[in-house]
């Protein structure tokens, strides 16, 4: 069964107009005829059933049949750095919202070679990703921001560097809080300082140098439940 992304839909809705892409998709792509049963979710744990009522090319219309919430999974928030390379942080969101990624937040840090993101190319990866792997939560995509800004909103955490510093394994992790990752070049010894003083936990990831977008895959597999 075809599914669609319908970021609009709420649980009471009797009908649904198909966005202006899902649509072509639908229509043109698909080449789907009304009666055609299809699987719409909005990305935030509902997933509906409809019958295509119009098939009109750029806004398609369907009849909701039947409905359900799914309940969210833990939370899963990684915080990093963004690459220097974007297609390798569009490798790593796709990997991870497979894997049910809750949150992804990029950090703005001493050390990080990317100063912006294109946040609307990330979120259509995300949603494709989401279709893909049949998962009924998007993952919510922040922005940049800095690094003391972060740890002031969450100050307790777990963080992943090369410094020589106590650490725990992967295995002692739990879900529920960010996990910290920094920029090709590492965090810096005031950032790391900063988030130890705060309540992060550093966290032994490695004997090896990973990059960043490795690291931030490897730390989110270590967080599922």
């Amino acid at each position: 069964m075809s599914l669609f992304y319908a970021p609009l839909l709420q649980h009471d809705a009797t009908h649904y107009q198909l966005s202006e892409e899902e649509s072509k998709h639908c229509i043109k792509v698909l080449r789907m005829q009304v009666g055609a049963v299809i699987e719409l979710i909005n990305g935030q744990g509902l997933q509906a059933f409809a019958v295509l009522e119009d098939a009109h090319p750029k806004r398609a219309i369907v009849q909701i049949h039947s409905r359900h919430i799914h309940k969210p999974t833990p939370v899963l928030h990684i915080a990093m750095a963004p690459t220097k390379n974007m297609d390798r942080i569009e490798w790593y969101l796709e990997k991870a919202t497979e894997l049910g990624l809750s949150k992804l937040t990029f950090l703005n840090c001493d050390r990080s070679e990317r100063k912006q993101v294109n946040m609307e190319r990330l979120e259509k990866i995300a949603v494709a990703a989401m279709k893909q792997s049949k998962r009924f939560y998007l993952p919510q995509i922040e922005g940049l921001q800095q690094f003391e800004d972060f740890i002031g909103l969450y100050p307790e955490g777990y963080i992943g560097h090369c410094e020589e510093s106590p650490k725990i394994g992967l295995k002692e992790i739990k879900a529920g809080l960010p996990f910290l990752i920094g920029p090709e070049g590492d965090f810096s010894k005031n950032e790391i300082e900063l988030a130890r003083v705060s309540g992060y936990q550093a966290v032994d990831m490695s004997a090896f140098r990973l990059r960043t977008e490795t690291a931030a895959l490897l730390a989110t597999t270590a967080l599922l439940p």
